[in-house]
């Protein structure tokens, strides 16, 4: 397996000359079989039975959902297409290119890649959810077409993580291809650390990467600037820097932010990292990376703070799939979805179970969401490769997602406790104690966890700062009102360790409704009333730091069966991004911003006994809150729960309901058509 070279993020250019860098996006115009291909690399191979296709790109779309998953016969890992597939590209390459240094940039593959250049192996990248990327200078044809082929293999393999998991785990090509041309000298990605934050002044340090491929080493001068929101110059400072071969690294004190702009959910004020590399007094290369000042603490018995400030975390998990894209989303559809867990009133965001597109997190930098990320470590895990393949994607996501200020919680493992055999637990927990020793020399800055949904064994939780549970009392198991009581007792036993609630959820398909609800029926209204209980005896403790919704969209599970098979469907919101009824509930508790929902616009076929009152409920953050039916005005409400009961009329209602708050009037309306029956349990 070849090296791969240091990993460049920073794609904001300082163009303030023709030497400096310069990015190419190759997404478009690939050649794609699904397949083994024998010698798929080759430059003169028949390109018959390939199609045409842009990337980003999956060949599991749609083939999760098959009727292959129904088929005992079939390994559980093999219930949808997981092998090899191939994509080609060609690229024209100038005589004018000649001198740089040129990088094939990939920001995600699953699960297993390998390229060739013109027929010549570039090299291997393990792992599906992490940036790669590979120098191909010495590979390229100057004024000739030149062939970049990628194998990529999605096959369950037991040494690579997650070696399975409840969620589709889909092959291809999937996030953005980039070529990046440098200069023979030029900044690798820089990690900025801000030292002693407070409200009246920030150090910046920076671990400097610098890869020279000039045979005449010598000295450069390096201008550091840092830029506030509005353009202002914080910090400058110059230094001179000798190398002392193709590798070097700088550890570098470049100064100090006085009173600087906090970095909080409410005021994601971001700075910005300027680098110039002069060689002779010759500008050779310049960067730009975005960085924040903020400071957080947990504490076991007080929740979370930020910037001194408590804060409860209150959010959701995020799988990175959609309906009729599968994985292969763009970045303006990442932004969408980020946009939409702010809209709920997030403050916080897990990324559910592995690292994501850096579209992801340069929204949550600029949108204000902290964020839990974490490694494909879930349901199991292997030995030795197994090992050294989780501790690789561990010091690929901290390295390469350094600099995001959003991120408080570099996560570890998912739920390997629940499945793996009893004589193989100390498997766990040593890899676990590996993992966050490895994450500590990496970033002591930031906390770790493992979200686990049981217990067994050692306690496994010793080796990482946060216990984080995954829970689901009145879904597969108990009642609601026993995760108060699991909690309150793992705080008597373990009262010394920050405790965060990971998940916690329960499935409904949206539009589905019932008049006359049992447990864990799938409707809309059983998950309502899992998630108002759990949010009472989640705000009731303030030692729970915070919590994340499982989770903000349905997404694709080849294991789930249910009223929609394959689907995991837990979401606050549908595969295709359309809300339930959760959204506007939780909405109505963490949003700022007035807001009134009547429940429930997805249910407007309703059934009742003639004369019997039928409870109308609304979702508010409002001071007060007024109803009418059919035009008569019922008495207006004050303070949750904003709950009527009143009268339906057979046929066509009208309702329209009004919440004021200071001086902001919000308004919703909605249709019922309603039907009289004489037994609503006959109903269903």
């Amino acid at each position: 397996m070849k090296k791969l070279f240091p990993l460049i993020v920073s794609f904001l250019i300082v163009q303030a000359s023709a030497q400096t860098r310069s990015t190419e996006n190759l997404n478009n115009n690939w050649l794609f079989k699904k397949g083994n291909i024998d010698n798929g690399f080759r430059v003169d191979l028949a390109e018959s039975g390939f199609e045409k296709v842009n990337l980003p790109h999956t060949y599991n779309v749609s083939d999760s959902f098959d009727d292959r998953i129904g088929d005992d016969s079939l390994d559980i890992t093999y219930y949808y297409y997981r092998g090899p597939a191939w994509y080609r590209k060609r690229i024209f390459m100038s005589d004018s290119e000649k001198g740089q240094r040129l990088l094939l940039h990939f920001e995600g593959a699953n699960a297993v890649t390998k390229v060739w250049i013109n027929h010549k192996y570039a090299g291997e990248h393990i792992g599906g959810y992490s940036e790669f990327q590979f120098d191909i200078t010495d590979f390229v044809e100057y004024n000739k077409t030149n062939l970049i082929a990628v194998e990529v293999d999605n096959s369950y393999n037991y040494d690579v993580p997650p070696q399975r998991a409840d969620y589709t785990m889909y092959g291809g090509i999937y996030r953005d291809v980039y070529l990046h041309k440098y200069h023979e000298t030029y900044i690798g990605h820089p990690l900025i650390t801000v030292k002693n934050p407070s409200a009246k002044s920030a150090s910046v340090s920076i671990s400097l990467p610098l890869t020279e491929h000039s045979k005449n080493h010598g000295n450069y001068n390096v201008v550091f600037r840092v830029f506030d929101s509005e353009n202002k110059k914080a910090v400058e400072y110059k230094r001179t820097v000798s190398s002392s071969g193709v590798k070097n690294d700088y550890a570098i004190e470049i100064g100090k932010i006085v009173n600087p702009k906090l970095w909080s959910p409410d005021s994601p004020n971001l700075y910005v990292l300027s680098i110039e590399l002069y060689q002779n007094g010759k500008l050779i290369d310049a960067s730009k990376s975005k960085f924040g000042v903020r400071w957080f603490r947990f504490d076991a018995d007080e929740g979370f703070f930020l910037n001194d400030t408590y804060m409860k975390l209150h959010g959701v998990n995020r799988h990175q799939d959609r309906q009729g894209y599968g994985n292969a989303l763009s970045n303006a559809q990442h932004l969408e979805d980020i946009r939409m867990i702010k809209d709920v009133g997030a403050n916080y965001v897990r990324l559910a179970h592995y690292q994501q597109d850096p579209a992801v997190l340069d929204a949550c930098d600029s949108l204000g969401l902290l964020v839990w990320e974490e490694i494909p470590v879930v349901t199991s895990v292997g030995r030795e490769k197994f090992r050294e393949n989780a501790l690789s994607m561990l010091d690929e996501m901290i390295t390469q997602h350094y600099n995001h200020p959003s991120i408080i919680i570099w996560g570890l493992m998912n739920e390997t406790v629940r499945t793996q055999p009893e004589n193989e637990l100390y498997i766990n927990v040593e890899l676990c104690k590996a993992l966050n020793e490895r994450a500590k020399q990496l970033d002591p800055y930031r906390s770790t966890a493992q979200a686990q949904m049981t217990s067994r064994g050692e306690d496994i939780y010793r080796y990482t700062d946060i216990r984080a549970w995954n829970r689901y009392f009145g879904w597969y198991y108990g009642v609601f009102d026993d995760f108060g009581k699991f909690m309150d007792e793992e705080k008597r036993v373990h009262p010394n360790q920050a405790y965060i609630i990971s998940e916690y959820g329960a499935d409904s398909k949206l539009g589905y409704h019932r008049e006359i609800l049992t447990k864990a029926d799938f409707t809309e209204n059983w998950q309502l009333e899992f998630h108002k209980s759990y949010w009472k005896q989640i705000e009731e403790r303030k030692w729970i730091a915070g919590s994340t919704v499982w989770i903000m969209f349905d997404f694709a599970s080849d294991e789930k069966s249910g009223n929609n098979q394959h689907i995991n469907q837990k979401g606050l919101a549908s595969f295709d991004r359309k809300p339930k009824d959760l959204f506007y509930f939780y909405q109505s508790e963490w949003s700022s911003k007035p807001m009134i929902y009547i429940v429930s616009h997805t249910w407007r076929e309703r059934k009742g006994i003639k004369n019997v009152p039928t409870k109308l409920e609304i979702f508010s953050n409002c001071d007060r809150a007024e109803v009418s039916i059919n035009g008569d005005r019922l008495p207006a409400k004050t303070g949750k729960p904003f709950i009527w009961e009143i009268l339906y009329r057979e046929g066509k209602n009208k309702i329209e309901a009004v919440g004021y708050k200071g001086n902001v009037k919000v308004i919703d309306s909605l249709e019922i058509n309603f039907s009289f029956v004489e037994n609503l349990e006959k109903e269903y």
